[in-house]
């Protein structure tokens, strides 16, 4: 509707521009004029619409071919490649970090420290005759496994912790002692069922108590020497011993030490201002007589 008022309101506009221009002429001259009036303004009509309808086509065209002909660019952070996590990891003893193959991870407790230390940290438990080692992190309660450390460890830790184990074992049986002389100290194992006393060890060959787990201690039974305070029991006191028992001195009944009588009677007064029977050993009184020791 709005386009059949719209051309109805041209056709009136060309009517009175014709008439207008034709004052005083005939209606036949009229009509001609007007007819080819309607004709030109019909001809600029169309060509208008074509002109604007070509224009219109050719700039949506280029706004097309323009926005597809620009370079596409990525949201910002899109561009960039995704990083994965990282292949270092933090040892708690050395403060380093770490590549994931140099780690070692406690299978109990899920800590890790670095193959090195934590292989340190276990020689150092093992020097001072710890078999049982914790892990390291504060607080931890797990112990490590020797059969998790064999494939990380190296082979002169493990075979210490091995055998550090194999004697606790031996210990805890009964079946086993060290030679007793300190530059030998050389495991060794009883096998037979029966006490054995005086031995030799089979590494140093020098002779054992294996009852008492010392150097033998000759001249004085497994019993005696056992009832030996800790201040007695070394080889100079035992060849002491040894030659007074040869020599029959005595000891001081109170400070027990050796005494001995070169000549005189036997009334004896100690160092310690005991005074005592040589012979009997009893206490020197007035009443003291008739002991007919030498």
């Amino acid at each position: 509707m709005a386009k059949a008022s719209s051309d109805f309101d041209f056709a009136e506009e060309v009517y009175w521009s014709v008439l207008d221009g034709n004052e005083g002429g005939n209606l036949e001259d009229l009509d001609a004029l007007l007819a080819e009036k309607l004709q030109f303004q019909e001809a600029i009509f169309l060509s208008v619409n074509e002109n604007v309808s070509s224009s219109s086509s050719t700039s949506s065209s280029t706004l097309k071919v323009t926005s597809s002909s620009m370079p596409k660019h990525n949201k910002p952070g899109k561009s960039k490649k995704r990083v994965g996590p990282s292949s270092l990891s933090y040892c708690e003893i050395c403060y380093d970090r770490k590549e994931r193959h140099q780690m070692f991870r406690i299978s109990g407790c899920s800590h890790s420290f670095c193959a090195g230390c934590i292989s340190t940290y276990v020689k150092t438990r093992l020097e001072q005759n710890i078999t049982i080692i914790m892990c390291p992190r504060e607080n931890c309660k797990v112990p490590l496994e020797l059969e998790a450390c064999k494939p990380r460890f190296p082979k002169e830790v493990i075979e210490l912790w091995g055998d550090l184990l194999r004697d606790e074992l031996l210990c805890a049986t009964g079946g086993q002692l060290y030679c007793p002389f300190k530059d030998c100290s050389a495991l060794l194992l009883n096998d037979n069922q029966e006490v054995i006393a005086e031995t030799e060890c089979p590494y140093c060959h020098r002779l054992l108590c294996a009852r008492c787990k010392v150097s033998w201690h000759s001249g004085i039974s497994c019993e005696e020497y056992q009832k030996l305070s800790e201040d007695e029991r070394g080889s100079e006191d035992l060849m002491v011993r040894n030659l007074a028992k040869e020599k029959k001195w005595n000891r001081c009944p109170r400070c027990h030490i050796i005494v001995e009588k070169t000549e005189g009677c036997l009334h004896m007064t100690c160092w310690c201002k005991y005074e005592f029977c040589y012979a009997c050993g009893a206490e020197w009184t007035h009443y003291h007589g008739g002991c007919q020791g030498n």
